[in-house]
């Protein structure tokens, strides 16, 4: 019997795709996914796997016992500056139009819509012989990893 993680990834939702740099190129793509088994990315230049969205899920085989799945958006930085560009504009407008300074307004706008961190998603568990654990990843708008167990 094989021991194996079974990994359904999601494509990211019609919003997320758009709040890409290249929108318009991105809202048509299925957007991939990096992985990282067993694998801190901190110290991991290279993720393990980059996975594509798709209608049926990747089986990737393991040993058994304990692993840690590590998953990222690599388009996380480009949803970043989408959102602290639109935080800009729409705080420098909403400031100016109070009439207080349209800088000061774009800067606390982007500060607030832009987060300090880009999310890693992460799935822990242990396998015994035979065993095949589901998981549902998607991607959502603000660059980081939704990881459920199906």
């Amino acid at each position: 019997m094989k021991t194996q993680v079974s990994i359904l990834v999601r494509n990211a939702s019609l919003y997320a795709r758009a709040k890409t740099l290249f929108w318009f190129v991105n809202i048509f793509k299925k957007l991939p996914v990096n992985v990282w088994i067993d694998e801190d990315p901190e110290t991991a230049k290279n993720p393990t796997t980059v996975l594509k969205a798709s209608e049926k899920p990747y089986e990737i085989d393991l040993a058994p016992g304990h692993h840690v799945l590590y998953f990222s958006d690599p388009k996380a930085g480009e949803k970043r500056f989408t959102n602290a560009v639109t935080g800009a504009f729409l705080g420098g407008a909403l400031l100016g139009a109070g009439g207080g300074s349209v800088l000061a307004g774009g800067a606390i706008g982007a500060d607030l819509a832009n987060e300090n961190s880009v999310g890693v998603g992460y799935a822990s568990f242990v396998l015994k012989e035979g065993d095949v654990f589901k998981l549902s990843v998607r991607p959502n708008r603000n660059g980081k990893i939704n990881v459920k167990q199906l």
